[in-house]
């Protein structure tokens, strides 16, 4: 259900405006999600959006970059508490997340999110030789 809005009064004299009198929705059910459940996002595509900004910003290795802050995000976690979650340090984080790690060099944990959080693997390898040049 929309929130409602009373229709004006009658055309009112030139030079004379008056706001619309919304009235109070407060006590309204909440509207349904317009996909009438959760949305699921698409997160390989946000992953090779994130890589490909990642890359024009000079990144060696952005994929895997984009790979380790995608998960990091949807973990929701602090970047120590991600760290810790997948068997890294704080420091090793920051350098993949920095690009300086390699796609095939991940951390095996991190291998075994990717597949948990729906990123398409092959897609991400493709990008990756696309956007180094092979």
């Amino acid at each position: 259900m929309f929130h409602q809005v009373e229709p004006l009064p009658d055309k009112p004299e030139a030079g004379h405006h008056e706001p619309p009198i919304l009235r109070d929705a407060s006590n309204d059910a909440q509207p349904e999600p317009v996909t009438g459940g959760t949305y699921q996002t698409d997160v390989t595509t946000l992953t090779e959006r994130i890589a490909v900004q990642l890359a024009a910003e000079g990144l060696q290795h952005p994929v895997a970059a984009a790979v380790a802050i995608a998960l990091r995000g949807a973990s929701g976690l602090a970047p120590v508490g991600f760290a810790a979650e997948v068997g890294l340090t704080e420091a090793e984080l920051q350098n993949i997340e920095a690009g300086q790690v390699s796609l095939p060099d991940l951390p095996a944990s991190l291998g075994a999110r990717m597949l948990n959080a729906r990123l398409e693997p092959l897609s991400l390898a493709d990008l990756d030789q696309r956007l180094r040049g092979n």
